[in-house]
């Protein structure tokens, strides 16, 4: 908690008067109408899982985009606070990504149904340090206490004993924590950058127990300033994202793995609501990698096992004797080893091939549905000239007249 002069009242940040205009692309992108059929962020009994949001605060005043769903959290920046102000706009863009109410179509977040417990960690742009991670460490921990199912930490840290502890003990809370992998194109597998303090900020994503979050744009095209690596899980949409203000109104182009990350933090939560508050976090990391639209060879370790696929995650049924619950799943060898030189620079790196269409059924049986009605109208005419011509002959076969041949008038 801030004492003295490090105390920062939060005051709600900017607004716009900007407002949606285009389809949301993302939503698209990852299948979430085909999710939603099945879950929204809630239990079978109706209570709704709880998405903490260790950020910048969330504003809860937003009333369309997250009605009575932000609780009362905590802000380490001010005694009086509780989390439910943002004066810079991360955090509400973060939870608006992971639990936002549906705006039209426009705009709707991952788990729309799912509570926000807001934890103020920052106050602006301010950098990361060892300080920091303590502080986020200190708010992973509040998070478990406060009954979180899922944490979203949308910020690049430095690794420390405090941090890594916080992880440890959520985890085996069965707790899930999605992180972002940050935003400085480095090989967090590279030794002379995780020795080096001022590059290594990369934690909590790269712990192996996070499910570490890579960005990508409209295109499927890897996002160019994501770290990356052997840990990374997945990739998800990061660039050209619309988010909300604090103050009201919409801001877009944005871009980084900060927007990627609420976007799996969301789908771990539908995935929570709709298998059971018991599911692991192992089995959470291990549906949604499985269930990715993979790259070529499944994994490397710009795109980790791919592209995430929100509707597949939770519209496949679990296989016979698989048991979510377990915390611990032998997945497929990954393709590149810790440490190992990449063979293209990530600019080269290609789009992961998406041809997931979450309407397929329904419009192949409208195509087909369509088809047959053709079909059927020109049986309809074609019977309709035969039947009276066949009653006139009684039914006999008919003879063809010889055609006479056309007169040819010649000049004179």
């Amino acid at each position: 908690m801030a004492q003295g002069d490090d105390v920062s009242p939060c005051e709600t940040g900017a607004g716009s008067s900007d407002s949606l205009t285009a389809r949301d692309w993302a939503g698209d992108f990852i299948g979430l109408e085909e999710a939603h059929r099945f879950n929204d962020g809630r239990f079978e009994n109706g209570d709704p899982v709880t998405i903490a949001v260790i950020d910048s605060g969330v504003e809860a005043g937003l009333d369309s985009l997250f009605g009575s769903r932000v609780k009362s959290g905590w802000d380490a920046w001010d005694p009086a606070g509780d989390g439910t102000c943002d004066a810079y706009g991360h955090g509400t863009a973060v939870a608006a990504i992971a639990a936002g109410t549906a705006q039209g179509e426009q705009f709707v977040g991952v788990a729309p149904g799912a509570d926000i417990l807001p934890l103020r960690a920052f106050v602006g742009n301010e950098g990361a340090d060892a300080d920091r991670s303590r502080l986020v460490a200190n708010l992973i921990d509040d998070a478990v206490a406060n009954g979180a199912d899922v944490i979203n930490v949308s910020i690049a840290l430095p690794d420390t004993e405090f941090l890594k502890e916080a992880v440890a003990n959520a985890i085996a809370a069965n707790v899930v924590i999605v992180a972002a992998t940050g935003n400085e194109n480095l090989n967090m597998d590279d030794p002379a950058v995780v020795n080096d303090p001022e590059k290594a900020k990369f934690y909590p994503a790269n712990y192996p127990e996070v499910i570490a979050v890579g960005a990508h744009n409209p295109m499927g095209n890897f996002y160019t300033s994501t770290n990356y690596g052997s840990n990374i899980d997945l990739i998800a949409p990061g660039q050209d994202v619309t988010v909300p203000l604090p103050g009201g109104g919409w801001l877009g182009k944005q871009e980084g793995t900060s927007f990627a990350a609420p976007y799996v933090a969301g789908a771990a939560a539908l995935l929570k609501a709709e298998f059971g508050e018991d599911v692991s976090p192992a089995w959470i990391e291990h549906r949604l990698t499985g269930t990715a639209i993979h790259p070529p060879n499944d994994f490397n370790i710009y795109q980790g096992h791919g592209v995430l696929n929100v509707g597949k995650a939770i519209s496949t049924p679990l296989e016979p004797g698989e048991d979510p619950t377990a915390t611990s799943f032998d997945d497929p060898v990954e393709s590149e080893a810790p440490g190992a030189t990449p063979e293209a620079e990530p600019s080269s790196i290609a789009a992961v091939n998406v041809d997931y269409d979450p309407l397929a059924f329904e419009k192949a049986v409208a195509w087909a549905s369509v088809g047959g009605a053709i079909v059927l109208v020109a049986l309809v005419l074609v019977l309709r000239t035969i039947i009276p011509k066949g009653r006139k002959r009684g039914w006999k076969p008919g003879t063809r007249r010889p055609e006479r041949a056309a007169a040819v008038v010649e000049g004179d």
